[in-house]
C-alpha cells in the first residue's frame, strides 16, 4: 500500500502488502458469514489506544465528511449487549468481553475487499473501548454470531461532553472508505444512510476507492468473468427487462441473454421490486447499480433479494436515485 493511502486511512503503522484478492472471506457467500474462517483470535495491543474520538478524527476526512457523519446519528434499532473489546476475529469481526462471556461480533450491512487495513484499522481504534451493540435485524448467523451495529460513547472514551453522539463504527469505515455497504435481507435497515456515506467517500476517492481494482465495474461479460466467485458492485444500462410467468425478473444488460452479463430476482423476491417501482417496465433504458456475489449463469449474473442493492443512476453515473 501507498504511503499517502496509509495517511487517509489513518493507520498508526502500514507495510507494504500484496493486493487482497477479491472474494475475501468476509465477503463469501452465505447468510452474512465467511464460507471459511479460522477459530483463532487475534488479541488487540495491550498498550493503551488514543481516544477514539480523537483517533477516527485523524482519517483525513474533510470538515464536511465529517458534518455528514454527525448528521446521520447513531444507528437505530433495538439495544444489545456491551461490552469490552478485545480482539479481531476476522477483518469485520470483533470480539467483546460481556457479562455473559466473550462474544464474537460481524459489523452488519457491510464488507470490505481491503480486509488487512480494515482489521488492522479497528484494531487500533477499538483497543481498550466499551461497545454497544444494536440490533436492526437478523441478531445470529449460522457462525452464532452477534450481526449488529456497533457503537462507542464518547464519555466513556473522556472525549465529548454529556449528550455527544456515540460514534458509530460501520459509519466511521464506509466514511473512511474502509468498507462498501453489503446489506442482507435480513439486515438492511441502515443501507441508505450508509449508501450515501459510500457515494461521498467514493466521489472523494478515499481508501479503497483509491485503488481501480475496488471501483465500481462494468457490465462487461468478458471482464466480469474474471470476477466470478466475488462480491462487486456493478454498474451499467438495463437492455432488456422481462418478469417470467413464474414471476421471476431478469434484467438483461446487453444483447445475448445467454452469456451477457444479467441481473436476477426470485419470484419470492419480485413484488418488493414491484411495489417499489422497480420491475422491469421501470428499469427498462435505465442505468442501474447493483451489488452482490458474482456467479455463472448463462454469462456472469447478480442475484437481488432486496431492494436495498439495486440504485437507480441519473444519466450521471456519479449521481443515484435513493432508494
Amino acid at each position: 500500500m501507498h504511503r499517502s493511502v496509509c495517511l487517509v486511512l489513518g493507520l498508526a503503522a502500514c507495510e507494504p502488502t500484496a493486493a487482497a484478492p477479491e472474494g475475501t472471506p468476509e465477503s463469501r457467500p452465505g447468510p452474512h458469514a465467511e464460507a471459511q474462517r479460522s477459530g483463532s483470535v487475534r488479541n488487540a495491543p495491550e498498550s493503551p489506544a488514543p481516544p477514539l474520538i480523537q483517533a477516527m478524527d485523524e482519517d483525513g476526512m474533510a470538515p464536511l465528511v465529517e458534518a455528514t457523519i454527525a448528521d446521520v446519528g447513531p444507528p437505530q434499532g433495538e439495544a444489545g449487549e456491551d461490552g469490552r473489546f478485545i480482539g479481531m476475529a476476522g477483518a469485520l469481526t470483533l470480539q467483546l468481553e460481556t457479562p455473559g462471556g466473550v462474544l464474537e461480533v460481524r459489523l452488519a450491512e457491510i464488507d470490505t475487499p481491503v480486509p488487512a487495513e480494515t482489521e488492522a484499522w479497528l484494531a487500533d481504534r477499538l483497543a481498550g473501548q466499551s461497545l454497544a451493540l444494536t440490533y436492526s435485524g437478523l441478531r445470529r448467523d449460522r457462525y452464532a454470531r452477534a450481526l449488529a451495529h456497533v457503537s462507542v460513547s464518547p464519555t466513556a472514551t473522556g472525549s465529548g461532553g454529556a449528550g455527544a453522539a456515540p460514534v458509530w463504527i460501520q459509519a466511521r469505515l464506509v466514511a473512511a472508505g474502509l468498507a462498501r455497504v453489503m446489506s442482507h435481507a435480513d439486515n438492511q435497515a441502515h443501507a441508505a444512510v450508509l449508501l450515501r456515506l459510500e457515494a461521498e467517500a467514493r466521489e472523494g476517492r478515499r481508501g479503497l476507492w483509491q485503488d481501480p481494482a475496488h471501483g465500481i465495474r462494468d457490465t462487461n461479460p468478458d471482464a466480469r468473468a474474471q470476477d466470478i466467485g466475488s462480491a462487486q458492485i456493478v454498474a451499467g444500462r438495463v437492455t432488456d427487462a422481462v418478469q417470467l410467468d413464474s414471476g421471476r425478473i431478469y434484467l438483461n444488460f446487453g444483447s445475448d441473454y445467454r452469456s451477457d452479463f444479467t441481473v436476477r430476482i426470485d419470484a419470492g423476491d419480485s413484488q418488493a421490486f414491484l411495489d417499489a417501482d422497480l420491475g422491469p417496465e421501470a428499469l427498462l433504458g435505465r442505468r442501474v447499480r447493483v451489488r452482490g456475489w458474482l456467479v455463472e449463469e448463462n454469462g456472469p449474473m447478480i442475484r437481488l433479494d432486496h431492494i436495498a442493492r439495486l440504485e437507480v443512476l441519473e444519466d450521471n453515473p456519479a449521481d443515484a436515485r435513493p432508494r
